[in-house]
């Protein structure tokens, strides 16, 4: 999320900073919870949701700035692949 930092205004900055002070896989969503449970705009709501959801990746595969990509395998099982910004690069999901 740091890389980011720039292109945000005062209050994206807000929130990215509170994301990266969470560091437990175990009680992430909770804590997002706490921080979220006064917000009411869906404009908000959508900043926090994608923005968890990429600060949760990024502390499930130990890599910062990680895309999530969806694909199915031959059988049409669902299978979610990580790689680094560029693509290049296929990261997983660090043992807890």
């Amino acid at each position: 999320m740091k890389k980011y930092l720039e292109y945000m205004n005062a209050a994206e900055r807000k929130i990215a900073d509170k994301l990266n002070t969470l560091t437990n896989i175990n009680t992430f969503w909770d804590d997002v919870r706490k921080f979220t449970k006064n917000i009411h705009s869906d404009r908000s709501i959508s900043l926090w949701q994608s923005w968890s959801e990429i600060r949760f990746d990024e502390l499930r595969t130990g890599c910062e700035d990680v895309r999530t990509e969806f694909d199915y395998d031959d059988n049409g099982k669902l299978i979610t692949r990580y790689y680094t910004n560029d693509y290049r690069k296929e990261v997983f999901i660090k043992e807890v």
